[in-house]
């Protein structure tokens, strides 16, 4: 005898298919085309780094039509050497919303200024603030940024590609940005023999999770304003830690690297500028003429 099927309970609904193309966006693909990669009418992004008392400020000053985001009060005791001038300051920052707002009032900045931010190394106190302000652990504000534990450096990273992103539309179109920052050291993993420290922009760094990196690599240029010769003299007690003295007290820009300091430079209208460039006063903008006038290019 043929067994009856099960009978439906009437709780039980009938399971409904989404319609074919129902919700789901239909793609389109872009139609692409090739074209001359030049950045033509595009601004310059600079990382300039050094020992604080060096110039970085003096010589941020010296930039095409200077707006500086000064988060170290330091500027205010600086004047443009070639004019005399106070340096021009967005007022009245306090936070890292602060500075996104700022970016983000379009008539602040002429076209052709140079968004200067000094330091950019200070901000990191007022992004972990932000981030305790936006992001909770198991839904919890938390008050100190310890808390997040391995997860602080991930939430660092991201906060910074957004800045990096509102700096970015600055420069499409065609101004400036210049980041001062403090010098730190990194220990550099040698695959070829001994580690060793790398002078570099002060910014956030693990191995797997590095502001500094990400910061250099989107960068055009990374200037570091040092002294011209310096070596390290033996302790006279004997201690493995020698002395680092300074052999020729001239003030240079460095824009090639070496194994000791990183620094760099993009091709300028196919021509690279040169690796070492004079600071030797506080009047000398010869990197500026070299990055913004094409003066003297090597080949």
């Amino acid at each position: 005898m043929a067994t009856k099927p099960p009978s439906v309970s009437k709780k039980t609904k009938p399971l409904t298919l989404p319609k074919p193309g129902g919700s789901k966006k239909t793609h389109v693909a872009k139609q692409f085309k090739v074209a001359a990669w030049t950045g033509t009418g595009q601004g310059e992004k600079i990382v300039a780094y050094g020992s604080s008392g060096i110039g970085k400020t003096t010589l941020a000053s010296m930039a095409p039509n200077p707006i500086f985001i000064g988060l170290d009060d330091g500027g205010r005791k600086i004047v443009n050497p070639l004019t005399g001038e106070p340096i021009q300051v967005v007022e009245g920052i306090e936070s890292f919303q602060d500075v996104r707002d700022a970016l983000a009032q379009d008539n602040l900045w002429p076209d052709g200024c140079t968004i200067v931010i000094d330091t950019a190394t200070k901000l990191d106190e007022p992004i972990q603030t932000y981030i305790m302000d936006n992001i909770t652990v198991n839904g919890q504000r938390v008050k100190s940024f310890r808390k997040y534990g391995w997860d602080g450096d991930r939430h660092l990273l991201d906060t910074w590609r957004t800045l990096l992103t509102d700096l970015d539309r600055h420069i499409r179109k065609g101004r400036n940005v210049l980041l001062l920052c403090q010098q730190g050291q990194i220990r550099i993993a040698n695959a070829e023999g001994a580690d060793y420290l790398e002078d570099g922009p002060f910014l956030p760094h693990r191995n797997d999770c590095s502001v500094r990196e990400e910061v250099k690599q989107w960068a055009d240029h990374v200037l570091r304003v040092g002294y011209l010769d310096l070596e390290v003299q033996p302790s006279a007690d004997g201690k493995k830690a020698g002395k680092v003295v300074s052999t020729d007290a001239t003030r240079a820009i460095f824009c090639g690297g070496a194994k000791h300091y990183t620094a760099k430079s993009r091709p300028i209208g196919g021509n690279r500028i040169p690796e070492v460039i004079s600071f030797e006063s506080e009047a000398d903008n010869s990197v500026w003429q070299y990055i913004f006038e094409n003066a003297g290019q090597e080949s």
